[in-house]
């Protein structure tokens, strides 16, 4: 068996969850006895982050879109970087035709290395249905190919098995639940009463205007409710702006953000001090659960249903369409919600974890060995 194995994701963009898939994976990597060989969008980012990983510039990667975007030599002999034996995409949730151009550039990749006869795997990637005919055929494609496919929620199993039946998707959790402790702050603030952390995201509800006055809206009213909101930022390409501005418009005490300087060690610490997490972002969802912080999941995609769907928490995650009144709503039965069940719910939350653990360490050994 080769020892020469890849991980393709989304790294190097400094989005928290993305980085902290990057760790999971790596370590994977390393407890089956290979060198830890990422590629990333960013090496000089991905190499402040982990510096023990090899990381591989997917800008030397001369599949087809990278040629149409004429970044790159047409010849993997002229990169200076030599190409893997074999890749697993655990790309969370990257398959996805919104905007189509990223599911093209995914699709490019697989078809490059089918064509240089390296063989992939899906490890651990959530699953969206395409809102196009162009993105139900690249999903298509890149779920038939691939030598194995496991997925982090029973939803994403379901549109795999509509797009591309095959009789052998397993499924599996989000890697990110095997770094266990490692993720929580040397020193825990003690908890304060009504502050929560909301991680929201740049949201396009009706086509027009990202979603800044329905969080304008919902924090206003969770602030007359009595709750203190604290901000977090885990995407610094969209989310840290973002936030600034509803702090700014609304005269909120902080956003909080992860420092990639620190490293990934006690990045859990976002959430210091609070009582409950509202996550649009799924990692902040996921970080909740390693936390034991009680949580209320804003879902903009089927990656958020679906966690929250398996945790058996629907009553918990509010569909975003625009309509503050109806969040609200949501907000105050969830808050009850808790206060009926937390005990049964922590308890729940605990069990996924710990079996998560297990569970993505023993998929991944056995998505190599499928390879």
């Amino acid at each position: 068996m080769s020892a020469n194995c890849a991980i393709m994701g989304g790294f190097g963009g400094g989005n928290l969850g993305d980085e902290l898939i990057g760790l999971a994976e790596s370590g994977f990597l390393e407890a089956n006895g290979m060198e830890p060989l990422l590629y990333t969008f960013s090496p000089t980012v991905s190499q402040a982050i982990q510096s023990q990983v090899r990381w591989l510039d997917y800008r030397n990667l001369p599949d087809y879109f990278q040629r149409l975007r004429n970044t790159v030599r047409r010849h993997a002999r002229n990169t200076g970087q030599p190409l893997p034996d074999r890749v697993i995409i655990g790309a969370g949730g990257l398959l996805y035709d919104t905007p189509l151009t990223h599911l093209i550039g995914w699709h490019s990749r697989t078809l490059y290395l089918r064509q240089k006869r390296i063989p992939y795997a899906l490890f651990a990637n959530s699953l969206r249905r395409p809102r196009s005919a162009p993105g139900r055929y690249l999903l298509h494609e890149i779920l038939r190919h691939a030598s194995s496919v496991s997925l982090r929620d029973r939803l994403s199993l379901d549109i795999a098995g509509e797009l591309c039946p095959r009789d052998d998707y397993r499924l599996t959790r989000d890697p990110v639940l095997a770094l266990g402790k490692i993720l929580r702050p040397d020193v825990a603030m003690p908890v304060q009463k009504n502050l929560v952390a909301i991680a929201p995201r740049p949201w396009n509800p009706s086509g027009k205007k990202e979603g800044f006055s329905f969080w304008v809206g919902l924090i206003k009213g969770l602030v007359e409710q009595g709750l203190d909101p604290v901000l977090v930022a885990f995407d610094p390409r969209m989310d840290i702006e973002f936030c600034e501005r509803l702090r700014s418009s609304l005269a909120l005490r902080e956003v909080r953000t992860w420092d990639s300087a620190q490293g990934l060690a006690g990045a859990g610490a976002v959430f210091d001090g609070c009582e409950m997490v509202f996550g649009m972002r799924f990692h902040a969802l996921i970080l909740a659960l390693l936390l034991e912080k009680p949580m209320l999941a804003f879902s903009y995609d089927e990656k958020v249903t679906g966690l929250m769907a398996d945790l058996g928490l629907s009553p918990l995650c509010y569909e975003l369409n625009g309509n503050v009144p109806a969040a609200l709503d949501f907000v105050i039965q969830g808050r009850r919600y808790l206060a009926d069940r937390k005990p049964e719910v922590l308890s729940g939350m605990r069990d996924y974890v710990a079996e998560s653990q297990s569970l993505t360490t023993k998929d991944f050994a056995r998505i190599i060995e499928t390879l």
